[in-house]
């Protein structure tokens, strides 16, 4: 089924149907279709960033997303439609780890190259992942969360799927650094992992997760969610609970209203990721693999704590809106 691309050209907000056989409106710039997890406002940032190395590089970008983060059959057949409209790179932020494989191989045997943004895919023939470290970004949560704890007590998780590399990497490097490595055993031992529901990248499943760890664990101090919709359901759920004085709350990925939960003591930190240069970045090496440079098969776009106390910091506020008085994106 044919679908619909936001083309953005030259810093232009365009719409243009796509279909499988339409043809390249300018064989002199290449066209890069950039396919993100979903429509969620996180991901404007990295649109953005890929609409400015679009125009600063002379290339066609085209952009979509499914609804949610749910559907992974919508995701797999956008990069059908871009390999049938004849893209010369795609750059897609994977929902899955493995279900995109065989979509992706098909790409890269039509000489297509195919980089990954934000999270990794297990096909080997991918060409880049531009994304943060998400194993010590899991990491860094947790040793913000053992201070939060000051040592003790039991923590949930909020986790937005089961079978997604950066929520098994988020997972894995917060319960692994609070477990201790071979150089330190047991570095945090009266903080306990209790139990891990599954968001599924949705707010309201992610706000009733986190009212069944409250629920369900008595003792329960800390909540730890791994990305925005996690992070954002969390909120909602505390708040509405009226124990904002009671849960510590660590979420993954900066939301707009986010410091208004950290002003109010609701949200105590939250990882916030770089998603402008994955966008960015993404297109940047998307352009120089067209072109048949060497590239580097991992760059790592950072991590950052946000708390209140730097919140305000100038150089904080600009990773967290590097998008300044941009208009929002109307599909």
């Amino acid at each position: 089924m044919n679908r619909k691309f936001a083309a953005v050209m030259a810093g232009l907000m365009l719409t243009a149907a796509l279909t499988g056989c339409s043809a390249k409106q300018d064989v002199e710039q290449p066209d890069i279709y950039v396919i993100c997890k979903s429509k969620d406002s996180y991901w404007d940032t990295t649109r953005w960033g890929a609409v400015d190395a679009g125009e600063e590089m002379g290339l066609n970008v085209y952009y979509e997303a499914p609804e949610t983060e749910a559907e992974i059959d919508v995701q797999i057949q956008m990069v059908r439609d871009a390999i049938a409209a004849g893209a010369d790179a795609i750059v897609l932020a994977p929902l899955d780890t493995d279900a995109l494989n065989d979509v992706l191989q098909e790409a890269t045997a039509q000489g297509i190259p195919v980089l990954t943004i934000d999270s990794d895919v297990s096909y080997e023939g991918r060409a880049v992942c531009v994304s943060t470290q998400n194993q010590s970004a899991g990491a860094i949560a947790a040793r913000e969360s053992a201070d939060l704890l000051e040592g003790e007590g039991e923590v949930g998780i909020i986790c937005h799927k089961a079978d997604a590399q950066t929520a098994k990497e988020r997972m894995g490097g917060f319960v692994t650094e609070l477990d201790g490595s071979l150089l330190v055993a047991d570095a945090y031992p009266h903080i306990k992992v209790v139990d891990v529901k599954y968001g599924e990248g949705d707010v309201e499943r992610s706000k009733e997760g986190t009212k069944q760890l409250i629920e369900e664990h008595p003792d329960l101090k800390l909540v730890y969610a791994t990305n925005q919709p996690g992070t954002v359901g969390a909120c909602k759920a505390i708040e509405e609970l009226g124990l904002g004085d009671q849960i510590t709350l660590v979420g993954f990925d900066y939301f707009n209203g986010a410091d208004a939960y950290i002003n109010s003591g609701i949200l105590d930190g939250v990882i916030t990721q770089n998603p402008y240069n994955m966008g960015y970045l993404g297109v940047r090496y998307a352009k120089k693999l067209i072109e048949g440079d060497i590239v580097p098969s991992i760059v790592d776009t950072g991590a950052t704590y946000v708390e209140a106390a730097n919140l305000n910091d100038a150089d904080i506020q600009w990773l967290l809106d590097p998008i300044v008085d941009r208009p929002a994106f109307k599909d």
